[in-house]
């Protein structure tokens, strides 16, 4: 029990001598020097101090010692793991730290370490060297052996340069030390500071230190800023914040920026609220006062005095999710001025052609799934494909109702002529922001679609609808372009299921249509062939298109092209398409009797 309350005891006195830490920091150097030259002493012969008592008699004065832990024997300093512990330098030629991207050249080098000064290439490694044993807190270790024969033909070149880097490049050295006792006592060698920044400088991680700007007169008088081993390295600049000792922070600084962009949102949503409920405010003065001006009429009088409500949270909400999906970007905005026609068509132009490539690869190799495989076996696979899609398009429907989404779809569900984006090209077919657009689409894609897709399989029948969409798209942006009509945008799977019905109409240009849930009388009427209905359909859209400025003429009948010339190539090409047709017609024409 007392041998084990001993050793405690003595394991805590080490710890106590080894703090080093509450000293000032000008002790700092004295102390590295201090644990260099602890070995040394350790090694040589016991110096003994004469003292001369009143007898005059020589005493010798009893050397101050220390117990180690695991041993009795005495020793005059207890044992130095420092040059252990740190990671030595190149043997035979050290390369420092790079200052600066570019050496100093020979006029530079001379006025920095005067009329007898070394070659360029000499005094530049010179600096480096010294630079890096800034960093590392290591000018006290020996240097190599070229170096050491320099420093003794020139003399004073090392302190020459230790001035001009000072004043130049400021390093907090006692920091430094402090860092290299850390690295020193840990259970583990560890890289030199300076050999981490040269890498980092190298690949363009870590930024060359800029040069203190010192007048040459001023350098002696004027100290350089202080900046601390802050943000994880040397160099960072001092936080504004009092006590703060990590340094300026880059995220502190983009809180900041963010901040402060909130607050001029919010600044500006209520601005607008402030204006829209002063606007609400007067309508609603306005018709009460109408209305008391007609009491005669039996209408219920308002008093006018009940106040317009602000918007409640949710209501902000989606007001500041529309504000933050509107685009900046104007008409003047450098990315939509220094684009040109071509600019506007040629990327979409690209992505349609890749796409429609993709398209017909995909159709030409595309095999029927079996019946176990489908997530739907018991529907037909014209239904399950016309019914995939409507679900698509009602998806991105309901999507324009989330606010949070808005500016996602902007971006890539809408074309707009002044800045477009090529993936829009695809998005806008699935897009419809009223509920009368979506309905309109889907009821004519539920006509036409399944009989079209029993005709050419849903391979094909898929081709055919997306293709016509992208055609329709980028023929639509290259009519608004050349005609410099920036300021628009359009959206809807028109030109998509137009490409349906022209397809489906080219396919049956002979054969005979009417109007369901008609009388057989008003049938008979009103059929036609599908050569006749085709441009029946141009005209009506056309017509459409001039009475409505929101119908897309343009990428309408290109979908409606898009449809007839591949239905034409399917007749042409399609064996078993023609063998069905004659199938058809031999079972509809009566038979001859002998």
């Amino acid at each position: 029990m007392n041998h084990a309350t001993s050793i405690a005891t003595r394991f805590l006195g080490l710890c106590s001598h080894r703090s080093l830490w509450h000293q000032p920091n000008h002790l700092l150097r004295q102390a590295i020097l201090y644990r260099g030259i602890a070995s040394t002493i350790c090694n040589s012969t016991r110096v003994q101090e004469s003292l001369l008592n009143k007898d005059g008699r020589v005493h010798s004065k009893p050397t101050t010692s220390y117990r180690t832990f695991a041993t009795s024997r005495q020793r005059c300093f207890r044992p130095s793991f420092v040059r252990r512990r740190l990671k030595p330098y190149h043997q035979t030629k050290e390369p420092g730290l790079t200052f600066r991207k570019n050496d100093l050249n020979e006029s530079e080098i001379a006025g920095i370490f005067g009329e007898v000064y070394p070659e360029p290439e000499l005094g530049n490694r010179i600096l480096k060297v010294l630079h890096a044993r800034r960093v590392d807190g290591t000018l006290d270790v020996a240097f190599d052996e070229d170096l050491t024969e320099v420093f003794a033909t020139y003399s004073g070149t090392e302190e020459a340069a230790l001035k001009w880097l000072r004043a130049t490049y400021p390093v907090d050295e006692d920091a430094a030390i402090i860092a290299r006792f850390q690295r020193e006592e840990s259970s583990r060698e560890q890289e030199h500071p300076s050999a981490l920044m040269e890498r980092g400088q190298k690949l363009g991680l870590i930024k060359y230190q800029d040069a203190a700007q010192v007048v040459p007169d001023q350098q002696i008088q004027e100290e350089p800023e202080y900046t601390g081993p802050q943000s994880g390295r040397y160099y960072a600049p001092l936080s504004d914040k009092e006590g703060d000792v990590f340094g300026r922070s880059k995220i502190e600084e983009i809180r900041a920026k963010n901040e402060a962009e909130w607050e001029d949102q919010e600044r500006k949503l209520q601005e607008e609220i402030d204006k829209s409920m002063a606007e609400a405010e007067v309508k609603h003065q306005e018709k009460s006062q109408a209305i008391a001006a007609r009491p005669e009429q039996g209408v219920e009088v308002s008093d006018g005095n009940l106040p317009v409500r602000p918007p409640n949270d949710f209501e902000k909400w989606i007001i500041r999710a529309n504000r933050q999906a509107t685009s900046k970007l104007t008409l003047d905005s450098p990315e939509v001025i220094r684009l040109s026609t071509a600019g506007r068509i040629l990327p979409s132009l690209l992505f349609v052609l890749a796409g429609c490539a993709g398209l017909y690869l995909w159709a030409q190799y595309w095999e029927p799934p079996r019946r176990t495989e489908r997530i739907f076996p018991n529907t037909s696979l014209a239904y399950a494909t016309c019914g995939g899609l409507i679900a698509a398009n009602v998806l991105v429907f309901l999507l324009w109702r989330f606010p949070p989404m808005v500016g996602f779809l902007n971006r890539y569900f809408i074309v707009t002529p002044a800045y477009p984006r090529m993936f829009s090209m695809l998005g806008n077919t699935f897009s419809h922001q009223t509920l009368r657009h979506l309905v309109m689409n889907m009821v004519g894609l539920l006509v036409f679609g399944p009989r079209l897709h029993e005709d050419v399989g849903r391979a094909n029948f898929i081709a055919i609808w997306v293709a016509s969409g992208l055609i329709g798209s980028v023929v639509s942006l290259a009519s608004f372009a050349a005609r410099g009509v920036l300021i628009s945008s359009s959206l809807g799977s028109s030109g998509c299921n137009w490409g349906i019905v022209g397809a489906y109409l080219w396919l049956h240009k002979d054969d005979t249509f009417s109007f369901i849930f008609l009388p057989e009388d008003w049938k008979r009427i009103s059929e036609a062939k599908g050569y006749v209905l085709l441009p029946a359909f141009v005209v009506l859209d056309t017509v459409m298109a001039l009475m409505s400025k929101q119908v897309d003429l343009a990428a309408h009948l290109t979908g409606m092209i898009v449809g007839v010339l591949f239905a034409e190539w399917y007749r042409s090409h399609d064996d078993k398409f023609v063998k069905r047709k004659q199938l058809r017609v031999s079972a509809v024409l009566p038979s001859r009797e002998a």
